[in-house]
């Protein structure tokens, strides 16, 4: 089987990451097992998890360092000390000496109320200890999931290393321009998950999506990942069936005009099909 090329992008610090990643969000077992299998035989070498998906004894793969593979520490592991006690647990699930890219999952920390100021002494104390991890080689680069410019603005005032990373929610329908802009301008990129919308029929199903795929002769599905694509953006498709993950990796074969990439632009609603990080006022 022919294995699809995925360009490489240059994070903040110099080291380089796979533009589309493989999602195992809600899969784990001999499901994720062979997705994996088959993910790796067309052309994926960047795997997506987190320590609350609980799926990292069932993530393994062939020449380590070929692989890029993504952790993120939960809520509930939030703190100096339990930060380091999670990456050590996850290290041990997915059995391998290092990860390439570990992300605080969420701005806010587990039995803190939104609003509490308590979230930002706590995301920093979080913070404190990927770069620990970082500089000892535990981890390779460090970054951060769902956090919005002010979470940002508060983190960048404190941090010692620069997170190369933003993973957040964005398909057509919702994408935080805000948050985008500032990560452009600080040379952070964005990672989007459910980059399609889990297959939400107020996006697959859209007409003009559906109107502009046809002239590519691709899939909505496979529209909507071009389009992140083309704007710098890492996409993290997530599916268990083979068809489709082999659909999500071939969108490096057209190119979307300028007027299309506008239109599709006009559709965000900023509407969430996942968590609102918006949430987290403080």
């Amino acid at each position: 089987m022919q294995k699809n090329i995925v360009p490489l992008l240059t994070l903040n610090n110099g080291n380089k990451i796979p533009q589309i990643g493989y999602g195992t969000y809600q899969c784990k077992g001999n499901e994720l097992i062979d997705g994996i299998k088959y993910a790796l035989e067309v052309g994926y070498t960047h795997i997506d998890s987190a320590s609350c998906y609980r799926n990292g004894k069932d993530i393994r793969v062939p020449k380590r360092e070929e692989f890029f593979i993504t952790s993120k520490i939960a809520p509930q592991e939030q703190g100096y000390e339990n930060t380091l006690k999670a990456c050590k647990k996850i290290l041990q699930d997915l059995d391998t000496t290092y990860l390439d890219l570990l992300l605080i999952h969420w701005p806010g920390s587990s039995g803190n109320k939104p609003n509490s100021p308590e979230n930002a002494t706590v995301r920093l104390q979080t913070y404190k200890a990927l770069e620990q991890l970082f500089q000892e080689g535990l981890i390779k680069n460090i970054g951060v999931s769902n956090f919005l410019k002010h979470h940002l603005e508060h983190l960048l005032q404190h941090c010692k290393i620069k997170p190369v990373i933003n993973q957040i929610e964005v398909h057509p329908l919702c994408w935080d321009q805000a948050t985008v802009q500032f990560c452009q301008q600080q040379n952070i990129l964005i990672e989007a998950y459910s980059p399609i919308a889990r297959n939400d029929p107020k996006l697959i199903q859209n007409q003009n999506m559906i109107e502009i795929s046809k002239k590519y002769n691709k899939t909505v599905a496979q529209l909507s990942l071009r389009w992140a694509i083309q704007k710098g953006f890492i996409v993290l498709p997530k599916s268990k069936t083979p068809k489709y993950i082999k659909e999500n990796i071939e969108i490096f074969d057209f190119q979307i005009c300028e007027d299309d990439m506008k239109a599709i632009d006009n559709l965000n609603q900023n509407y969430h099909t996942c968590w609102d990080p918006s949430t987290v006022t403080y």
